[in-house]
């Protein structure tokens, strides 16, 4: 396999009828100037999902008569091997959409096999609940849909305009985890940095902050943007950070707090050029490179829910773990 850096993959998730296609055709929409793939899977001998995603410029990826997660596993690491092997047209990411009745942690294992560990990186696992027809579910597909919630890095409640606040919450209370981050959404609306790391954290100062509290003109120009529902918050330092203080302040994060990355400068890692990537509850730190000649430091961004992102606190948490 190529020494390249790992690809990264997106797992979208959720049972029948959870919007998945839709969030998909969302994310293919976007102006996220990635070379991608996608893989979908539907449980069948037809492959209806893969006629109703948008993809004019992404290489698709059909998986049909069986479920991605089992009978067809084979036809998976068949193209992603083709994938992988593809120089000319080689992916920058990678997007599987799984069936309605998949369990994504087979799906993960099977990126996690020898001939694709340095290869593949999971960016992470959204698994999406349509908030109408959820509570109804009972017995085996109750099962499985909460085999979907238990690995997912994100859930999306989906067709929030379909149930009253009411319905929303007795959702979360009896079928969700305490600590899961979660987002609202109609249509598949979530914003793209939630969903996507966008060339493996490269571009992770390239979102535009939004204030805490914008302002009714501010309202108005971020209604494509999702400036009203989500804030961002970023920090900067030219000084090291202690990787013990940071590791605890990202552990101690509220769950309305549900995307951080970016760069840093360790003081335990000199000379090497360190990664964050929280998604979910999920999060690491890692070295990648050096810095090349630039000056080391720190550049992170985090985005949650409406009213989580205290910038104070947050000022404050990392501030702390700078190194003396």
């Amino acid at each position: 396999m190529s020494k390249r850096n790992p690809i990264p993959v997106t797992i979208v998730s959720g049972f029948l009828g959870a919007g998945k296609t839709t969030l998909l055709n969302r994310i293919l929409s976007s102006d996220h100037g990635l070379r991608m793939a996608v893989m979908v899977n539907d449980f069948g001998a037809i492959n209806i999902d893969s006629q109703l995603i948008v993809s004019q410029t992404q290489t698709m990826v059909s998986l049909a008569n069986g479920c991605i997660c089992c009978t067809v596993e084979s036809d998976l690491i068949e193209q992603l091997g083709r994938l992988l092997d593809d120089r000319a047209n080689r992916p920058e990411y990678i997007v599987i959409e799984a069936s309605g009745v998949s369990n994504p942690s087979k799906i993960a294992n099977t990126l996690r096999y020898p001939q694709f560990r340095e290869a593949l990186a999971i960016d992470s696992i959204l698994t999406v609940v349509d908030a109408e027809q959820f509570g109804q579910l009972d017995g085996t597909m109750a099962q499985l849909a909460m085999e979907q919630l238990d690995v997912a890095d994100i859930i999306v409640v989906n067709k929030v305009d379909r149930v009253s606040r009411e319905q929303i919450d007795a959702l979360k209370a009896r079928w969700l985890y305490p600590n899961a981050r979660v987002l609202e959404s109609q249509y598949g609306e979530v914003p793209l940095e939630l969903v996507l790391g966008v060339g493996r954290f490269n571009a992770a100062w390239s979102f535009r902050p939004v204030t805490a509290r914008p302002t009714p003109a501010l309202v108005s120009e971020q209604s494509h943007d999702h400036g009203v529902i989500f804030d961002t918050w970023s920090f900067v330092s030219d000084r090291p950070l202690s990787l013990k203080a940071l590791r605890k302040a990202i552990a101690a994060l509220p769950n309305g707090i549900y995307r951080a990355k970016g760069v840093c400068q360790i003081a335990e890692a000199p000379g090497k050029r360190c990664i964050l990537h929280l998604v979910g509850s999920r999060s690491e730190i890692k070295p990648e490179d050096s810095w090349e000649g630039r000056a080391p430091h720190t550049q992170l961004i985090v985005i949650g829910a409406r009213g989580a992102v205290d910038a104070v606190e947050l000022r404050s948490a990392f501030e702390a773990c700078i190194a003396c």
